[in-house]
């Protein structure tokens, strides 16, 4: 009996992650054509702003298609790879830098404290970036590339 329900349990996990993964390719192709297609549009207009709503854009697919390699990785395997994880801690990190420094305005003296904030903002995601770094770093040193080994 315990046999028939890990096995539906994990049938039923199976399917979860496969429409995850559908999704997550939907949404991916969706973003990287809607991307392109606002750039080329907007290209005349303000390239600065253009390009920098691309590249938001492409941090945002590259997320995406990390999350996707590991629900690959753990459907072929069964197993959980961090670094992945990482990765896209790193992606999400500099996505927010990108995106501070292309809204952040000049200082003037009624904006020192908005601008005060937004680089104290800045610091701490710098640091979550070399935190994030320094993890893969060690992981790799130490021979923790390996896929972690789910239990069940």
């Amino acid at each position: 009996m315990q046999n028939k329900v890990d096995k539906a349990l994990s049938s039923a996990e199976d399917i979860i992650y496969i429409c995850s993964a559908l999704v997550l390719v939907a949404a991916s192709a969706a973003l990287l054509i809607f991307s392109t297609l606002e750039f080329v549009s907007s290209f005349n207009e303000n390239i600065s702003k253009s390009i920098s709503q691309l590249l938001d854009g492409l941090l945002l697919v590259l997320m995406l298609v990390e999350i996707l390699h590991t629900i690959g990785i753990f459907l072929k395997k069964r197993k959980l790879v961090i670094e992945p994880f990482l990765a896209i801690g790193i992606i999400a990190a500099i996505r927010r830098v990108l995106i501070i420094t292309a809204e952040q305005v000049h200082p003037t003296p009624e904006h020192a404290a908005a601008f005060r904030m937004t680089m104290l903002e800045l610091g701490l995601l710098a640091a979550m970036i070399f935190s994030f770094v320094f993890c893969i770093f060690l992981l790799r040193r130490h021979g923790r590339n390996e896929p972690v080994e789910m239990e069940g």
